[in-house]
């Protein structure tokens, strides 16, 4: 490895020293020998938070590591990031880092490991409190909102949850491959979303004052590993009765800029800020993230009563195997933002003829190299109607930008995106996409499941000739074998010769439901 000076920004809380980050101040430049590890530094300092890169240089899609895990560790023994290539998410606590990885699993990182992004420092309690009742994600950001409105909004705070969580909602995603893509693309396909019970373990938080806006995401940034570090990810979303919460307060700011063309050819003064939301909420990827299911645009109007009668249905999961499930309507990474009512376990049920018929679609794909991922199949009424109730609240907008950003909430009834019955409640409808069995990723359809809008529908002519390729690829093995399409959704077929064709049922999403 060359000999690479780094340039370090020494920001205080006092002084500021770096270009467009929202305040005036006096530069105070150092530099450090990355390579070497050794540094002008007179020893650590522990009231100091340490950023490698900008976030913007990520949202960019610079994955490049220029930092070590060891060199890190130097810096602090508490904090949150990722890898090269963006391969997860890094949590670092009790002096040890962390990878929550794609595939759910993870593991401790060995000290030679490459950081592209990163901010770490070491955590002196300055805070001890008990958390009570915290219900979602939002109320625990109140309660941190309003300790920081006592402490100071312009300080640095890293912060630390211990207990055991009702829920615990996070992401992750897959490791890259160059060139690579922005982050915001990224995220669109090739991040994965875990829901966990009664789960033990520990949520490490960073917050970034508002001037920082240039430099990293300002707010709250959270990231969870269970206790027997086997879990974790990026937090979308937590419940808990009581837990254990630590605050350290920090006035110091330095940052590690790399040295790689890639960062030194981007345009920062680009706005960042609307990337930077999506990879915070989502996302997401978040969301960290869907679209209000579509729900059909189909007409039904002589519906029969929902029934109870679940004989004929059979788990996805024993019927097609090799499929992948990923249901988001047990997550709260949903056009909702919560759980679906009826979602009970994260399982997909399909009627005995629609089963058969897809695993005739998984046979002939897996040929191609693809697996089936699942997004949703049967749905009972009561979900449907959870949707007809969110739709009514249209002050209830919180994952808008993710799934209906073009789209006015009040106009969902009236353009067909929510009604009063969906077809997926007959038992023969699946939403789903190509899972590519050499690259270990999600196919790029050029748009996200339950998408609300024209990038959604199979022939839209704004994606390449590729994401068109792969949604015919998926279109022409589901007709094959006797499913139809819906115009405005790539992902939604229905098996033309479905056996309740006017039956809506209402069971729970369960596998006591087809025992």
């Amino acid at each position: 490895m060359k000999n690479i000076k780094k340039v370090v920004a020494l920001i205080t809380s006092m002084t500021l020293c770096m270009t467009g980050c929202g305040a005036k101040g006096q530069a105070n430049v150092e530099t450090e020998d990355i390579a070497t590890n050794t540094s002008v530094y007179s020893g650590v300092d522990r009231e100091t938070i340490y950023q490698v890169s900008l976030l913007q240089g990520l949202t960019f899609g610079d994955y490049n590591g220029s930092v070590s895990v060891a060199d890190l560790k130097k810096r602090g023994d508490i904090g949150i990031g990722t890898f090269e290539g963006l391969n997860g998410e890094l949590i670092a606590v009790d002096g040890k880092v962390y990878r929550a990885a794609g595939d759910g699993s993870v593991e401790e990182v060995s000290d030679d490991t490459l950081i592209p992004f990163s901010n770490v420092s070491f955590f002196d309690e300055d805070v001890k409190d008990t958390l009570n009742g915290v219900d979602d994600i939002t109320a625990l950001q109140d309660i941190l909102n309003q300790k920081v409105s006592e402490l100071g909004e312009n300080r640095f705070y890293f912060i630390r949850i211990d207990g055991t969580f009702n829920e615990m909602n996070v992401r992750s995603e897959y490791a890259q491959e160059k060139p690579y893509k922005p982050l915001a693309e990224v995220l669109e396909t090739d991040q994965t979303f875990f829901d966990y019970e009664n789960i033990e373990g520990t949520v490490v938080g960073l917050y970034c004052p508002p001037y920082m806006s240039d430099l990293n995401a300002t707010g709250w940034h959270l990231h969870f590993v269970s206790s027997d570090k086997t879990k974790g990810g990026h937090v979308l979303g937590l419940n808990v009765d009581e837990a254990e919460f630590g605050m350290d307060v920090t006035e110091g700011f330095k940052m590690v800029l790399p040295d790689n063309e890639m960062f030194e050819d981007f345009d920062l003064t680009i706005d960042q800020s609307e990337d930077i939301e999506k990879v915070e909420k989502n996302t997401s990827g978040d969301a960290e993230a869907d679209k209000e299911e579509k729900e059909e645009k189909e007409e039904i109007n002589d519906a029969t009563a929902p029934e109870e009668d679940s004989s004929d249905f059979v788990l996805l999961s024993e019927a097609v195997p090799n499929a992948i499930l990923e249901i988001r309507y047990y997550s709260t990474y949903n056009f909702v933002g919560e759980r679906i009512d009826g979602y009970e376990e994260p399982v997909a049920l399909l009627t005995t003829e629609a089963a058969t018929a897809l695993k005739a679609v998984s046979d002939d794909l897996e040929e191609q190299g693809y697996r089936l991922k699942i997004f949703d199949a049967y749905r009972p009424q009561m979900a449907v109607d959870n949707f007809v109730e969110w739709a009514e609240d249209v002050d209830d907008t919180k994952m808008k930008e993710y799934f209906y950003p073009e789209l006015d909430k009040s106009v969902l009834f009236d353009q067909g995106y929510i009604a009063e019955h969906s077809g997926h409640s007959r038992g023969s409808t699946v939403d789903l996409t190509l899972f590519d069995m050499k690259t270990e990723k999600e196919v790029d359809m050029g748009g996200t499941f339950d998408y609300f809008g024209e990038l959604s529908h199979p022939d839209y002519t704004g994606i390449t000739d590729e994401q068109y390729e792969n949604r015919m690829i998926l279109r022409n093995a589901m007709t094959k074998h006797g499913f139809k399409p819906l115009d405005e959704e790539w992902w939604h077929f229905t098996l033309e010769n479905e056996p309740y064709p006017d039956t809506y049922f209402k069971f729970p999403v369960s596998s006591d439901s087809v025992d």
